[in-house]
């Protein structure tokens, strides 16, 4: 009994030890949390892409081609799959915005902030424009237990049906515009990249992402699409270029990181004569008399000269061969020239262009917006030359130049859902994703077929494919997702039904 009692009053002395063990090992100078801010930030800065060569891979090597702005050289034909190219959106994403929205958007959700609400709805439209993203790329995603790890212990994430995510993101979109409308400033200021913490902007941000999500369901719930877009066009949508979703960048010529455009840096880490315009799209431009050649566009040299300007057909035999016709014109390759290799140039996620020629579809195909289809359109064409000053730099398209081109390419009406989604091909160069995304539901322009690609058989693929990592780490639920969709280039995800 003796010996009893002596190892209780050891194991009781031994657990009075861990009395306040707890505080002690706390450091009191460092957060137990990161302030919303900074989590912002950092979120918008990497939702544009935080490593050049992922953007590099999957936009301008294999989305820019498929829509065919671009022949890439240095990869071949295009079309050609390349193993791990198509990866690095997911993995990006996933492991850095996707798992730090959440986090947001959890702790804002326990908060007792005075902004907390308006900080929440912000957040929540980020986290849709993130999502919508990841969706329109790979169909069938991780979305209602994504970025759970760390909160509530869910590694292995089930793949939501898109129309369920679309469903879901819609709603989001809905709710969070009602609170903006109705509640204070947030507490983001300039730490908000995208608008400072403007409520006004991000409402008009928010219902011009439900058009956009609204216009993608045309050819598979025109009903349900109808019906969202009304609700957006209703709430209010950019009406100007002072309402673009962009982020801006720094200068820094040298640095791979998040503070460099993506997209410059894409193009500067290539040799001049690997990126060539395709002729496809110079065509289309030149048919037209577009001032657009001249700020897009560049001889190797660096001549902007709009009569020596021309682009390389996709079947040019010699497209593989970096060094083939090395006079072919590039986008950009001297920093003195062509506003996209500039480091300090903004990252569009939705330009006020993009709207308009939105509203022009809603207002052909449903009689929203007025129903005044050639007056949205114009202002489209108005709106995609004359935002492209906004890379500075002396980078301008003059009034003069766009009322001639209009005068030259007159509005006609029975092409309209051709002309409109057109011009969104053109407004939208540079953004592969979004470019690709309205090609596939428009089904504009029409292409020109590839005589071979070994991954398609000669067919634009449709979708980027599941990485490698999640058939590896997610098995079963990355199975079940494409027994249900597919995970083919050429699969169709839910709404891609032109």
């Amino acid at each position: 009994m003796k010996k009893i009692l002596i190892l209780l009053v050891v194991l009781l002395a031994l657990g009075s030890c861990d009395d306040g063990f707890e505080e002690m090992n706390v450091n009191p100078t460092k957060p137990t949390q990161l302030d919303p801010k900074t989590k912002l930030t950092y979120i918008q800065l990497y939702t544009g892409g935080s490593n050049y060569v992922a953007y590099l891979f999957w936009n301008m090597i294999h989305l820019m081609p498929n829509v065919q702005h671009l022949n890439n050289t240095h990869y071949g034909p295009i079309f050609n799959y390349k193993e791990g190219h198509t990866h690095w959106l997911f993995e990006e994403q996933f492991s850095t915005t996707v798992k730090n929205i959440v986090d947001l958007i959890d702790q804002l959700e326990n908060s007792d902030s005075p902004t907390a609400q308006s900080d929440l709805a912000i957040a929540k439209i980020q986290r849709v424009l993130i999502f919508s993203r990841l969706t329109d790329a790979y169909g069938d995603i991780p979305y209602s237990e994504a970025g759970k790890g760390f909160i509530e212990g869910i590694r292995f994430p089930k793949y939501d049906r898109q129309s369920d995510i679309y469903a879901d993101m819609l709603a989001q979109l809905e709710a969070a515009v009602t609170t903006l409308a109705s509640s204070g400033p947030s507490s983001y200021g300039s730490a908000d990249l995208l608008y400072g913490g403007d409520n006004s902007k991000w409402i008009k941000f928010g219902n011009s992402l439900m058009l956009r999500l609204a216009m993608r369901m045309v050819n598979v719930d025109n009903a349900a699409a109808q019906q969202w877009a009304s609700k957006a066009i209703t709430g209010g949508v950019m009406t100007s270029n002072a309402d673009i979703a962009f982020t801006q960048y720094e200068n820094h010529a040298n640095d791979g990181g998040p503070n460099v455009n993506p997209l410059t840096k894409c193009f500067t880490s290539r040799a001049q004569n690997q990126v060539k315009i395709s002729a496809t799209f110079m065509d289309w431009m030149k048919d037209r008399t577009d001032p657009r050649v001249s700020v897009l566009c560049s001889t190797t040299s660096g001549d902007t000269d709009y009569d020596l300007q021309f682009g390389q057909d996709i079947n040019d035999p010699a497209r593989g061969d970096a060094n083939s016709k090395p006079n072919v014109h590039i986008f950009g390759g001297n920093s003195t020239v062509g506003p996209f290799i500039v480091y300090d140039a903004p990252f569009f996620f939705q330009t006020y262009a993009e709207v308009e020629y939105m509203l022009a579809e809603a207002a052909e195909r449903w009689g929203l917006a007025g129903g005044d289809v050639e007056a949205h359109y114009n202002a489209g064409v108005r709106a995609s030359m004359t935002y492209l000053s906004m890379y500075g730099h002396g980078v301008e398209i003059t009034d003069t130049q766009i009322n001639d081109y209009l005068a030259a390419n007159p509005f006609v009406a029975v092409d309209a859902l051709q002309m409109i989604n057109e011009q969104y091909w053109a407004a939208t160069f540079g953004n592969g994703l979004e470019t690709y995304s309205n090609w596939k539901r428009s089904g504009y322009p029409v292409l020109v077929p590839f005589d071979l690609a070994a991954s398609t058989t000669g067919e634009i693929p449709r979708r980027f494919v599941y990485p490698g990592s999640e058939i590896l780490n997610n098995p079963e639920n990355v199975q079940e997702a494409i027994d249900i969709q597919g995970d083919e280039l050429t699969t169709r995800m839910w709404w891609d039904q032109n």
